[in-house]
This record gives C-alpha cells, structure tokens and sequence, in this order.
C-alpha cells in the first residue's frame, strides 16, 4: 500500500507538470499574438498620423525618421550586435492609410516586451508552486496527525490502566530524571603505566593507595597494587556502568597529580592507562588481557592517554549446555524481569523475562552464558517450559495488568510438541484477561523461516498472545510486516543502540526504521541503553520505548519497578 501511494505521487507530480508546461507554452503564444496585434495597430496610426501631417517621406525624411523612432520603430534594419544577431530579429511589416504606404521595421514582441513576458511567466510558475505545496500539506496534514498519534499511542500500548498496579505514572518531569529506579554497576581493572621518578625514601605503593583509595571513598572496594617501578594495577569494584569512562579519566588524573607532586617535568601524556569493565565471575585471565590491549591503545596514541575494552558475551565462560539443563530439571534456576519503559511517559510497557541458572562456583549465570550452546529439540523443550511454567505462575498470582515478553529458543518455534503443549498454558492466561504473553524472536530467523512457521503463528493470533521482532538492523524488510498481525513491536538490535549519539550511521539507520514502522503502526523499541546520551538520541529519533542498565537492572519481581 505504502509503494502504491508513492507511484500514485509521483504519477500526479508527472502530470501536473506536465499541464503547466503546456500551459506556459499556451499562454505565451497568445501573449505574443496580442503584443503583435497592438504593435500593428501602432503602425496604422503612425501611417495615418505621418499622412494628416502632410510630410512627404522623401523631403522630411529627418523628421519622419524622428517621428518613427518615437513610435519604436525603424526606417532602415539595425544590425544587432554580434552577440546577439542569433537570438534578436528584425520584422519587416507594410502599414497603409488611404493613398499613402510606408514599410516600417521593427523588432519582436518578445524583444520589445520582453519585461512583460518575464513578469507574467513569474507569476504563473509562482502561482503553480503555491498551488503545489498547498495541496502537499493539505495531503500530509492528516499522516503526520496518524503519525504523531503513533508515537503517543502505538499498537502495543492499550488505554492506561487506572487501578494500582506495576508502576507510579509520572507526567511532569525532565527526561534526565524520569527513571529514579538503581542503575546496575560493573567492576574497574586498570593497567596504568606511570614513567614518574619517586623519591629514593618514599613508598611508591604506599603513595599511590592513600591518594587513590582517598579520591575513591565512593566505592565500596578500592585496591592497588605495584606491578613493578612503571606499572599500577587498581580495581575498583561497583562502579555505575553509566559513570564508567569518568572513573577511569578521574584515576588518570589522579595519578597525574601525585606524580607532578614528586616531578615537576611530567606531564599527561607520560601517564598512560588501560582499562577493562566487568561482571562477578568474569574470567580473571581474559579481563587482565583487555586491560593490557587496551594499555597498549593508550601507548600508540599521542592524544588518547585513557583506553577501555568491556568484557563482552563473547569473551566471557560459557556454562556446558548439560548443566544448564540438569540444573533447570533440579529447579536451580530462577527469572528476572528486565522492564522496558516508554520514554514519553515513563510508563513501564513490558517486562522482558531472563533466565538465570545457579552455579556452583559463579552464583547466577545469565542466559547469555549458555543460550547459545547446542541443544536438541528436547532439551530446548525443558529450557523452554521451565521458563513459560515460571511466568505463568508470576502472571497469574499477580493482582496488576501484565505484559511479559520470552525469547524462545530458536529449536522450539519448528517443535510441534512444544507447540502442542503451548495452547493449554496460554488457555490458563486468558482467564486473567489483563495479561499478555509475547514471544520474542530475531529478524533474522523470523524472515528466514517464516514460510514455515504456519502453525506456531496461527497458535498466537489465537490465543490473544502477540510477536515482537527482535534484533533488528535495517529498515529492508520491515514492510513485509504488514501481512502479520500478530507482530506488535519491533526491538532495535544492540549493535545499533550501543554509542549511538557517536555513529551518525547508526541514527540514520535508525531513522529510516521508526519511519517504515510508523507506517504499521508499530512502535519501536531499543535495548541495551547505557548512557544519558544514547537516551536523548532515541528519544530524538522517534524511538516509543527503551530498556537496559541505564534504567535498571533486571528485577526479580515486578514490582520493584516503582518510580519514585
């Protein structure tokens, strides 16, 4: 429908234009026919003046001459000027009155009038572009109303719940200070390269703890340690993921100080540091190699003296798919609920269940330690029910209205067991008419099998749950969306969200997406915000909702997330 509407534009565009063309090219022949027809008529009357005053041509040829030229016309043909002969003419007419003929010249009506024929095109091209842009905004007007009604209204978001329930609303606060709830917070290890010349009597080590754990009485944990005469290794532990970057740059100048205390000549540059952010249970070994390249980007640059590398998913331990499956069978998992906030209102939308599995040596691990290892379609089956058996009680023992969204494992949307299980369970849910279940699935499977997927689609629809396509990259395949409706949302992969403010790319890309998601009336929603700025720039771009560390940490009940 959207291409159809376009090809119509364009279409009107073609033959509106084409229409005014042919109206210039119209107007302009009747204009010089009618400047031609007065120009005539001004011969007729110089003839018939020249004739009652008498004046023979060939005795007062000076003055007929002046008389002539006062008429704007010619006795004899001026040449134009070289430039010019191409484009200027001369016309020869034979004006009579009575017994007397005279043969005047005189240039075109174009050339003559040429101010006139300037002015009135003006105003005709004017007129039509007026008329254009009237009628554009006239079409627009009621879109951009569908359009700004979409972003306060969008299809996932029902009338606002009156009765007391998940969240406080808050209606009249600053974007800034709209989500009070606690931010979540990683650990600092730092690699420092210090080339300061102490005293022979001072105790470098000594030194560096007392003005480091002195600047740091904030946290919880502060520890320094002398690798050797040119290396500090500081960790600093519970520091907001939000304030990360301002950690590191605050110890870069904390050291500067105290070594410009001892030496005189040092400067910023000769303090050089490498940084690595983490979770508990992180992998000692890999987080000290971050840390070390991230030193080593530090030392190759001549302006950037501070580097940090996170510890991602990648790089962390994975839990063996056999324990995450005989711990889900011991019930030695439990769900946490990730709340996805609407940035216009701060209203909390949907939770976004997570699983976290219990190990013996890590506490709990969160899913992406594990989801992607290989499993059957039966251990998928377990994980699966484990996680759907678990919110289904939550659901129903909870008084509020509800929206929770599951990402299901990849195995279980072509499982016809699953999908035979999956009916009854839902058939529970609609008893509390207020709750929702949606299922969350990348666009990338969604798009590659959706051909297949016949059946677990039409178990959705019926069952009142609904479908969010998550991991979304690109604007490319967004209208093909518009054959299923059962999909309510689309969620913005990591990857594009992550520094956003700082990638013009990725606002353009996203741009592009919030646009053809309007047109479906769907809202769109990013995840994995870290920062206030990546929050602004969403909100810029026309983003409806946001989850992720800046907001919250995930939450083991739901109504933890009340805004204060």
């Amino acid at each position: 429908m959207q291409h159809s509407n376009i090809w119509h534009l364009k279409q009107f565009k073609v033959i509106y234009f084409a229409f005014i063309g042919l109206v210039l090219v119209s107007f302009n022949f009747v204009l010089n026919d009618a400047l031609h027809k007065k120009i005539h008529t001004s011969g007729q009357q110089l003839v018939k003046q020249i004739y009652d005053l008498n004046l023979a041509p060939s005795i007062n040829n000076e003055v007929l001459a002046a008389l002539v030229k006062s008429e704007g016309f010619m006795l004899k043909p001026q040449v134009p000027a070289e430039h010019f002969k191409h484009l200027v003419s001369v016309e020869h007419d034979v004006f009579t009155y009575k017994t007397l003929s005279l043969s005047f010249y005189h240039y075109s009506t174009w050339v003559k009038q040429g101010y006139l024929f300037v002015l009135l095109n003006l105003v005709i091209i004017g007129a039509a572009c007026w008329f254009y842009c009237w009628w554009s905004l006239l079409k627009e007007a009621p879109k951009k109303a569908v359009q700004k009604a979409l972003i306060k209204s969008p299809k996932l978001i029902k009338p606002k719940h009156k009765e007391v329930g998940v969240t406080k609303q808050v209606k009249s606060c600053e974007l800034s200070s709209l989500y009070g709830v606690s931010l979540a917070s990683h650990s600092l290890f730092i690699l420092i390269e210090c080339t300061c010349n102490f005293d022979k009597n001072t105790d470098k080590e000594a030194s560096f703890k007392v003005a480091i754990i002195k600047n740091f009485t904030e946290l919880k944990s502060v520890s320094v340690e002398l690798l050797n005469s040119h290396y500090l290794a500081v960790t600093l532990q519970n520091v907001p993921v939000t304030q990360l970057d301002r950690y590191v740059e605050k110890l870069h100048k904390t050291v500067f100080l105290l070594c410009r205390n001892h030496q005189n000549t040092i400067t910023r540059k000769n303090i050089k540091v490498g940084s690595c952010n983490y979770r508990i249970g992180a992998d000692q070994i890999t987080v000290y190699q971050l840390a070390k390249s991230a030193l080593t980007l530090s030392q190759s640059s001549l302006l950037q003296h501070c580097h940090r590398l996170p510890l991602n998913h990648s790089q962390e331990k994975l839990l063996s798919s056999e324990q995450v499956i005989e711990n889900v069978k011991k019930n030695k998992f439990i769900l946490f609920f990730q709340p996805l906030f609407e940035l216009s209102t701060g209203d909390i939308l949907q939770h976004e269940a997570l699983m976290r599995v219990r190990h013996s040596q890590h506490g709990l691990l969160a899913a992406r330690y594990f989801i992607n290892q290989v499993y059957s379609n039966q251990d998928a089956l377990i994980l699966d029910k484990a996680v759907i058996g678990q919110v289904k009680k939550l659901i129903l023992s909870e008084a509020s209205a509800l929206t929770v969204s599951i990402n299901l494992h990849p195995n279980n949307w072509f499982n016809n067991e699953f999908w035979e299980w999956l009916p009854s369970q839902l058939a529970e849910l609609k008893l509390k008419l207020n709750a929702k279940l949606q299922f969350e699935i990348s666009e990338a499977d969604f798009f590659a099998h959706r051909d297949s997927m016949a059946k677990p689609l039409n178990i959705i629809r019926q069952s009142n749950s609904q479908l969010v396509i998550d991991n979304v990259q690109s604007s490319e395949k967004i209208a093909a969306l518009v054959e299923h409706s059962e999909v309510c949302a689309i969620k913005l992969s990591y990857e594009l969200v992550h520094l956003l403010n700082e990638k013009t790319h990725n606002q353009k890309q996203i741009t592009k997406i919030v646009e053809s998601a309007r047109y479906l009336n769907l809202p769109v929603f990013a995840v994995g915000v870290e920062t206030q700025k990546e929050l602004f720039m969403l909100a810029k771009l026309g983003v409806v909702g946001a989850q992720g560390f800046y907001f919250s940490e995930p939450l083991q009940e739901f109504t933890q997330a009340v805004f204060h």
